[in-house]
């Protein structure tokens, strides 16, 4: 009897993820309860719900969706949603990194690109819904190069969106090195490492449409960058339980 990898790969890491989901949750929520720090509890609380958010994609690959029209939308908008909340959160650690490093420095520049790369991510996305929910015609032997850049559509988003996560990556890595926080560096640098994580999984499984290697690289790195963002909310607490904080 022959085993279809795939099949078995796209079950057990959903399963895996939707488990370390469940846990991280209920982690960030008891964690949230107990904090005294503002800022720790609105981290708690930012984990909590960009989790949140992760298991609804995950239960939402479970459900299938037409290729184009108005339904096509509503099944995409989990993606969209999840997306957006990882940019913002990434843009809140971004800015409490930089509130803990004594000198103040303005990571990468992030406080002159942050609005303009969240007005590049909300304008990718509308196209994106727009285009989708009209059936393209068949192109002809040579179409116009309007209809090429449509047709290749979802290739320009996903190096969109690979390009401002990365940047998003990389200034979370630089602030929490510059972080006098020792939990909250370790907090923000693992959530960019998460992030990093999800970009090389875009670019990566560009050149595969389906198949073995895509469902490796795609379920693989969601688990790892799912289990960095639970050590991420893990790492707000300097110890092994968690206890009420003492001012």
């Amino acid at each position: 009897m022959s085993i279809d990898f795939v099949a078995l790969v796209n079950v057990v890491a959903p399963v895996v993820t939707a488990a370390i989901l469940l846990l991280g949750m209920y982690r960030a929520l008891e964690m949230r309860r107990v904090f005294v720090n503002s800022v720790y509890r609105s981290r708690a609380t930012w984990s909590g719900f960009l989790m949140l958010i992760i298991l609804i994609q995950v239960i939402n690959g479970f459900v299938s969706y037409p290729n184009s029209g108005i339904l096509s939308v509503i099944g995409s908008l989990p993606v969209f949603a999840l997306l957006l909340t990882i940019f913002a959160f990434s843009d809140r650690s971004v800015l409490v990194a930089m509130e803990t490093d004594f000198f103040h420095r303005n990571t990468l520049g992030w406080l002159r690109v942050r609005w303009p790369a969240t007005i590049v991510l909300v304008i990718s996305f509308l196209v994106a819904i727009a285009i989708g929910s009209f059936n393209l015609p068949s192109l002809p032997a040579q179409p116009p190069l309007w209809e090429v850049l449509v047709e290749n559509l979802a290739m320009i988003w996903f190096v969109v969106i690979a390009i401002v996560l990365a940047y998003a990556a990389v200034a979370l890595i630089v602030g929490a090195r510059r972080s006098a926080d020792r939990n909250l560096r370790r907090s923000v640098l693992l959530i960019g490492l998460a992030i990093l994580t999800l970009v090389l999984s875009i670019v990566l499984t560009i050149p595969f449409s389906g198949g073995l290697p895509y469902a490796i690289i795609y379920q693989g790195s969601t688990v790892i960058g799912i289990y960095l963002i639970y050590r991420s909310v893990m790492s707000l607490s300097p110890i092994g339980r968690i206890e009420k904080q003492i001012v």
